[in-house]
């Protein structure tokens, strides 16, 4: 992903990932609350003719890439990470043009929090490799809708009282964006990438043979931000993904606390835990 790449990313797209909708909709231009600020009256403006934002209650805009850098504070180098892999299943954009002015029954609404029971999530979660999901508080069934349409999917909370929603066809965030810290009162943090990641260890090993914290990232732009998180431990365990932004984002840490431990060694030859857990890590520890 290079930055012109980037800047032609819809930035309603990337807002709709957040969990973040319009409120109005007036010809090409979508209305939100600003997402830097908290008021009552939408003054965040999309011109979606040029793909371009502006925010009239902090009087700032641009262009994608420069919302990502505003949003999420990180680098161009770490923004343009964040949308490598950027995929919004979600259609939106559909039905926002089908639309002239969204209500507030349009935005999402939570509907129910339940645990899983739906097969449909069941199947989704043993196709992954995941079999031992219900001692994981944070994961639930979450239903939803948006705009009438109902729709159900896995979500895991996050710090932020934010849900990740996850189903074979919609990756999205509702509700704040942010990491996921499972703390047990230990010295120790296992830090992960994604929550499928965390699921797959969960799934790998005893966990009641060692207690210790989790870090889940939800997203490694989120790591800056957070990074001082670290510090409250002694040992630090890190299964970030094989790819470029595991490399940065594992040196990063490991140049900050040169005891952590970098475990991508574990499944080398994959791109992260989970697919290495689906394809060799089934019913097995690690070696």
């Amino acid at each position: 992903m290079n930055a012109q790449k980037a800047k032609t990313i819809p930035v309603e797209h990337v807002l709709s990932k957040m969990g973040i909708f319009p409120q109005k909709v007036s010809g090409s231009d979508l209305w939100y609350f600003s997402p830097f600020s908290t008021e009552k009256t939408p003054s965040f403006k999309i011109n979606q003719k040029i793909n371009r934002w502006y925010c009239h209650s902090t009087g700032c805009g641009g262009n994608t890439l420069d919302f990502v850098i505003k949003k999420t504070e990180c680098s161009i180098s770490e923004a343009l990470s964040y949308l490598k892999d950027f995929n919004f299943s979600f259609s939106f954009q559909k039905q926002i043009s089908e639309i002239g002015e969204i209500k507030n029954e349009n935005i999402p609404t939570i509907i129910k929090i339940i645990p899983i029971q739906h097969s449909a999530l069941i199947q989704y979660l043993n196709q992954r490799g995941i079999t031992k999901f219900r001692s994981v508080k944070q994961l639930k069934e979450i239903h939803y809708s948006i705009q009438e349409k109902k729709y159900f999917a896995l979500s895991f909370e996050n710090s932020s009282e934010g849900f990740e929603v996850r189903n074979k066809y919609a990756k999205l965030c509702l509700l704040k964006k942010d990491i996921t810290l499972i703390s047990n009162n230990s010295n120790k943090l296992k830090v992960f990438e994604g929550y499928f990641d965390y699921l797959s260890f969960v799934n790998i090993e005893n966990l009641e043979k060692e207690k210790t914290d989790y870090l889940i990232l939800n997203s490694v732009a989120l790591l800056n931000k957070n990074i001082s998180i670290l510090s409250n431990y002694t040992a630090i365990e890190l299964y970030l993904d094989n790819d470029e932004a595991g490399d940065k984002y594992t040196s990063l840490i490991l140049n900050q606390f040169p005891t952590a431990q970098d475990c991508r060694t574990m499944y080398k030859g994959f791109k992260d835990l989970n697919e290495y857990h689906i394809a060799v890590g089934l019913n097995e520890g690690f070696i």
